[in-house]
């Protein structure tokens, strides 16, 4: 498996993803998201770097994980946005306070996103990586 791929089930889709740590797994979870959604990963602006403020607290990496989901999918549902890229200051698997680096988007989304879900969804350690996969309700 590469960091991140997308997955097909019965009426729902998904990213499988990992990370060494949990910076890396969020980042990686992003880009999955970014190949759903609109099929490639853009280049975050090396100039005036548009950014949103995303701090969130939960009970665990799995929370942190719809949270973070979430928020991609309403930036680019609500305000046109797209999450080129993530500055994180920290991460852990409780908490998330970042900065998402955001693009227009090149077009409307491929897939409409009811829901980020729990569904499986459980963050596990193989090998020293943290692995996870993210059912998207569509």
């Amino acid at each position: 498996m590469k960091s991140y791929e997308t997955f097909s089930t019965t009426a729902d889709t998904g990213i499988r993803f990992r990370g060494r740590g949990h910076a890396e797994l969020y980042g990686n979870a992003l880009r999955g998201l970014n190949l759903l959604l609109f099929g490639r990963n853009p280049r975050p602006p090396k100039s005036k770097r548009p950014s949103v403020p995303f701090r969130f607290r939960g009970d665990g990496p799995e929370n942190v994980l719809v949270n973070l989901l979430a928020a991609a999918v309403a930036l680019a549902g609500q305000e046109g946005k797209q999450v080129a890229g993530v500055e994180i200051r920290y991460a852990d698997g409780r908490r998330l306070d970042a900065r998402l680096i955001t693009v227009p988007c090149p077009r409307l989304p491929r897939i409409d996103v009811k829901a980020v879900t729990y569904h499986n969804l459980r963050v596990r350690e193989m090998n020293g990586r943290l692995r996870a996969a993210v059912v998207l309700d569509v």
